[in-house]
C-alpha cells in the first residue's frame, strides 16, 4: 500500500516550472525560455503581456496528439490606456504530471491582466486546472486509461479529484534605453482526493501551499551584445494523508520538490542572432512518511538531489528569406545525482552518479520500491526548428532531428514525420 502511495506522489513531483508551456519557436531554439524575448513568456512573466497587446495564439500541439491550445491578448482602451487582457485555453494543464491525466481531464485556462505606467508594468495571472473522475462500481477502478492512476492506487480506490490553482504577480521595470528587469512571484495550491466510494477511506492532500519566484534582466552592452541574467526558485508541496475509520490504516507523508536555478546568457545580434550561456540548477525531492502501523518494508524517507553544475547552452536563429527562418540550439548538462532511500526496518541504500544520470537499472529498482524518479535533466539536448511568415501570420514548428537525413519521402521513401510541434501566431 505505502509503495503505491509514494509512487503516486512522486509522479506528481514531475510538475516543476519546466512544464510551463512555450511556443514551437522557443522549443526549437533549445534553450530555457526565460533567456529569450518572446510573447510565450507571458506565462512566466505576466507583466510582459503589456508588450504584446494584439496577438492571437494557436497551439496545434505535439505530433503525438496532446498540447493543443488557443489564446489571445487584447489592448483595452486607446493606446492600451486600461491595460492588456490575455486568455489562454489549454487542452492539457501545464502543471499536471501526466498530460491530461490520460484524457481530456486536466484542461487549463489562464487569465492575465497587465497595466503599463511610465517606466513600469504590473500584471497578475490566474490559472486553474481540474480533474475529476467518479465510478460507483467498486469492482472496476475506472482508471485503466491512465498509467498514473493505475500505478498509484490499489483496487477499488477511485481517483476523484485533482486541482491546481495558481496566482502570479509580476512587474517589469524599464531601467534605461530599452534595458529592463522583470520578475514574478507565484502562489499555488495543489489539491487531490482519492476515495473509496461508500466508505470513510481516502487519500488526500494536506493543504500545504506551493510557491515560486524568479526574475531576469536584459542589459545592452553594445549595439550588438545583450546580457541576460536569469535566476529563480520553486517549491512544490505534495504532502498527503490517509484518512480512515480504521486507525491502523492512517498515515501521512511530507513530500516536497524544490528547483533552484541561475544563469547568464550573452546574445549577439548580427542580422541573425546567436546566444551563448552558462548556468547552474538543482532539483531536490524530500519524502518523510509516517505510518500508524508500519511494516518493515515500508519506505520511511527518500532524499534526492540532482544538479547541473554547470550547464552550458547555445542557440542560433537566422532569416533565410523574408518568409523563412531556421533555428537550432543545444544544452549540455554536467549532471550529478544522489539519492538515498531508508526503510522502516532501519536499512538504507544510496545511489550516486557523477557527470551523468543514475542508471536506468537503479531507477527500475527505486520504481519497485514505489519511487518513480524522473529524468529532470539529460546530459545533452539538441533542438531545431523552422518558421514561416505570411503577412501577419507566423507558423513555427520544431523539427524531427532525423528528417533532414532521410532525403524526405519524395526522395527516399522514408516517411519520417517532419515536425514535432506546431504553433501559429497572428499579430493584428
Amino acid at each position: 500500500m505505502s509503495k503505491k502511495i509514494i509512487l503516486f506522489t512522486v509522479l506528481l513531483l514531475m510538475t516543476p516550472a519546466l512544464a510551463l508551456a512555450s511556443t514551437a519557436r522557443l522549443e526549437g531554439l533549445g534553450v530555457i525560455p526565460d533567456y529569450i524575448e518572446d510573447y510565450a513568456n507571458i506565462f512566466n512573466y505576466p507583466a510582459s503581456i503589456c508588450r504584446y497587446p494584439a496577438v492571437v495564439i494557436g497551439e496545434l500541439g505535439y505530433v503525438d496528439g496532446w498540447g493543443k491550445g488557443f489564446g489571445a491578448t487584447m489592448g483595452l482602451g486607446q493606446d492600451n490606456a486600461y491595460g492588456v487582457l490575455g486568455v489562454m485555453l489549454r487542452e492539457n494543464s501545464a502543471f499536471m504530471p501526466v498530460p491530461g491525466f490520460g484524457g481530456s481531464r486536466g484542461s487549463q485556462f489562464d487569465i492575465t491582466y497587465g497595466l503599463n505606467f511610465e517606466g513600469v508594468s504590473f500584471a497578475a495571472r490566474l490559472d486553474n486546472s481540474n480533474s475529476k473522475l467518479k465510478d460507483t462500481n467498486q469492482a472496476d477502478t475506472g482508471v485503466s486509461d491512465s498509467p498514473l492512476y493505475y500505478s498509484a492506487l490499489p483496487d477499488s480506490i477511485l481517483p476523484n479529484d485533482y486541482n491546481s490553482t495558481g496566482l502570479g504577480v509580476s512587474a517589469t521595470l524599464d531601467v534605461r534605453d530599452g534595458d529592463k528587469i522583470e520578475g514574478t512571484f507565484e502562489y499555488r495550491t495543489l489539491s487531490f482526493k482519492h476515495e473509496l466510494i461508500g466508505s470513510a477511506y481516502s487519500i488526500e492532500d494536506q493543504g500545504e501551499p506551493s510557491y515560486g519566484f524568479w526574475g531576469r534582466g536584459f542589459f545592452a552592452m553594445s549595439d550588438k551584445v545583450t546580457l541576460v541574467p536569469v535566476a529563480g526558485y520553486n517549491k512544490y508541496d505534495y504532502s498527503w494523508e490517509i484518512k480512515s475509520a480504521d486507525p491502523t490504516e492512517q498515515a501521512t507523508g511530507d513530500q516536497t520538490l524544490s528547483y533552484l536555478r541561475a544563469g547568464l546568457g550573452m546574445r549577439v545580434d548580427v542580422g541573425s542572432f546567436f546566444m551563448l550561456g552558462v548556468g547552474a540548477s538543482q532539483w531536490k525531492i524530500n519524502i518523510d512518511n509516517t505510518f500508524r502501523s508500519p511494516l518493515p518494508a515500508d519506505v520511511e524517507t527518500f532524499e534526492y538531489t540532482g544538479s547541473s553544475l554547470p550547464f552550458l547552452f547555445g542557440t542560433f536563429e537566422a532569416d533565410l528569406r523574408d518568409w523563412l527562418t531556421i533555428r537550432f540550439g543545444a544544452k549540455k548538462n554536467l549532471i550529478n545525482e544522489e539519492a538515498k532511500i531508508e526503510w522502516v526496518a532501519g536499512t538504507s541504500r544510496d545511489f550516486k552518479s557523477t557527470n551523468g544520470n543514475i542508471t536506468s537499472q537503479q531507477r527500475d529498482y527505486l520504481y519497485s520500491q514505489g519511487i518513480f524518479l524522473p529524468y529532470f535533466e539529460e546530459p545533452f539536448v539538441f533542438s531545431m526548428g523552422v518558421g514561416f511568415k505570411w503577412n501577419d501570420i507566423e507558423i513555427d514548428a520544431t523539427m524531427n532531428e532525423d528528417y533532414p537525413f532521410t532525403g524526405m519521402y519524395w526522395l527516399s521513401g522514408d516517411s519520417e514525420t517532419p515536425f514535432g510541434k506546431i504553433s501559429v501566431t497572428y499579430y493584428y
